[in-house]
């Protein structure tokens, strides 16, 4: 082989600077390789979490009823809930609020009314309105319209 112009090898062999400037070809193609597989994995991942999260709210108000009472007395409260309320900012609010009503006592949901629940926590009480929207029903932490039952 005969050195190209304008390459200088002090020192080295030429065949180790020509192997050395080989490699860069191999390297490129394995670091798409793991490009490739790298974003594949991602929307794969991705699907299996927006699948397996399912669809939030509830179907009737009676499975939102049930659903919110699970969620209140799991240990993993805060993300079940989260689900169902309507206008929660965060999970990071659902979650306070629900360790908050575990720490007063043992939160139960009762239906009051057609739009109103009453969660019961030992001392606390609090009523949230039960909202229907796009078919699916919600807890929303604002208070429910009209008189309350009497």
């Amino acid at each position: 082989m005969r050195r190209p112009t304008g390459v200088r090898c002090e020192g080295v062999r030429y065949d180790t600077v020509v192997a050395l400037m080989r490699r860069p070809a191999r390297t490129r193609t394995l670091l798409g390789w793991i490009a490739v597989a790298f974003v594949g994995v991602w929307i794969v991942g991705t699907v299996a979490l927006i699948a397996a999260a399912g669809e939030r709210g509830a179907d009737d108000p009676a499975a939102l009823h049930d659903r919110a009472g699970a969620a209140l007395r799991s240990p993993d409260g805060g993300a079940r809930l989260h689900e169902l309320l309507l206008d929660a900012p965060d999970r990071g609010f659902a979650d306070d609020y629900v360790e908050r009503l575990q720490a007063a006592g043992s939160p139960v949901v009762l239906p009051t009314g057609a739009d109103r629940v009453e969660i019961r926590s030992g001392p606390v009480l609090v009523t949230l309105s039960v909202t229907e929207e796009a078919g699916r029903w919600y807890l929303s932490l604002l208070p429910p319209g009209g008189q309350e039952p009497g």
